[in-house]
Protein backbone atom coordinates (compact mmCIF):
# COMPACT_ATOMS: atom_id res chain seq x y z
CA UNK A 1 0.00 0.00 0.00
CA UNK A 2 1.83 2.95 -0.99
CA UNK A 3 -0.04 6.82 0.86
CA UNK A 4 1.18 9.68 -0.58
CA UNK A 5 1.05 11.75 2.39
CA UNK A 6 2.58 11.72 5.39
CA UNK A 7 2.39 13.93 8.50
CA UNK A 8 4.96 15.80 10.04
CA UNK A 9 5.20 18.12 13.20
CA UNK A 10 5.60 22.02 11.80
CA UNK A 11 8.62 23.85 12.05
CA UNK A 12 9.34 25.45 15.07
CA UNK A 13 11.24 28.52 15.22
CA UNK A 14 12.37 31.65 17.61
CA UNK A 15 10.45 34.87 17.59
CA UNK A 16 11.89 37.66 19.20
CA UNK A 17 9.51 40.61 19.70
CA UNK A 18 10.56 44.12 21.43
CA UNK A 19 8.74 46.83 22.94
CA UNK A 20 8.74 49.23 25.54
CA UNK A 21 5.95 49.78 28.68
CA UNK A 22 5.59 53.01 30.98
CA UNK A 23 4.51 52.35 34.55
CA UNK A 24 3.65 55.57 35.92
CA UNK A 25 3.82 55.27 39.68
CA UNK A 26 8.17 55.12 38.95
CA UNK A 27 10.58 57.45 38.68
CA UNK A 28 13.46 56.98 36.29
CA UNK A 29 16.68 57.57 38.28
CA UNK A 30 20.60 57.79 37.40
CA UNK A 31 21.68 54.52 38.48
CA UNK A 32 18.62 52.66 35.58
CA UNK A 33 21.27 53.87 33.26
CA UNK A 34 23.36 50.96 34.60
CA UNK A 35 22.60 47.45 33.83
CA UNK A 36 24.76 45.92 36.52
CA UNK A 37 23.57 48.16 39.36
CA UNK A 38 21.43 46.97 42.19
CA UNK A 39 18.03 49.35 41.54
CA UNK A 40 19.04 48.47 37.85
CA UNK A 41 18.84 44.21 38.30
CA UNK A 42 16.14 44.16 41.13
CA UNK A 43 13.33 46.73 38.71
CA UNK A 44 14.53 44.43 35.63
CA UNK A 45 13.71 41.37 37.30
CA UNK A 46 10.07 42.65 38.52
CA UNK A 47 8.98 43.77 34.85
CA UNK A 48 10.45 40.41 33.36
CA UNK A 49 8.31 38.50 36.42
CA UNK A 50 5.42 40.59 35.49
CA UNK A 51 5.89 40.30 31.70
CA UNK A 52 6.36 35.89 32.47
CA UNK A 53 3.20 35.83 34.59
CA UNK A 54 1.21 38.02 31.96
CA UNK A 55 2.22 35.62 28.92
CA UNK A 56 2.07 32.75 31.01
CA UNK A 57 -1.56 32.96 31.89
CA UNK A 58 -2.55 34.29 28.05
CA UNK A 59 -2.96 31.77 24.82
CA UNK A 60 0.55 32.24 24.12
CA UNK A 61 2.14 30.73 27.92
CA UNK A 62 2.51 27.02 25.54
CA UNK A 63 5.31 29.40 23.55
CA UNK A 64 6.27 31.86 25.79
CA UNK A 65 10.09 31.54 26.89
CA UNK A 66 11.30 34.49 28.68
CA UNK A 67 11.72 38.00 28.43
CA UNK A 68 14.36 40.45 29.30
CA UNK A 69 14.51 44.38 30.04
CA UNK A 70 17.04 45.72 28.30
CA UNK A 71 17.11 49.82 29.35
CA UNK A 72 15.10 52.48 30.84
CA UNK A 73 14.29 55.78 30.53
CA UNK A 74 12.32 58.49 31.48
CA UNK A 75 9.14 58.70 30.21
CA UNK A 76 6.12 61.16 29.44
CA UNK A 77 4.68 60.42 33.13
CA UNK A 78 7.05 57.21 34.77
CA UNK A 79 10.01 54.70 34.15
CA UNK A 80 10.16 53.64 30.62
CA UNK A 81 10.93 49.74 30.32
CA UNK A 82 12.64 48.62 26.94
CA UNK A 83 12.02 44.83 26.71
CA UNK A 84 12.39 41.96 24.32
CA UNK A 85 10.33 38.54 24.45
CA UNK A 86 11.33 34.91 22.97
CA UNK A 87 8.92 32.93 22.23
CA UNK A 88 9.47 29.50 20.41
CA UNK A 89 6.31 28.80 17.97
CA UNK A 90 5.75 27.16 14.48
Amino acid sequence: FFCPFFFSAPAFSFIYIGGSVEIPNLTYTNDLNDPKSQKFLLQAEAIQNYLAESYESSFLGKYYLKSVVAAFSEGESGLRAYYWNTFWAP
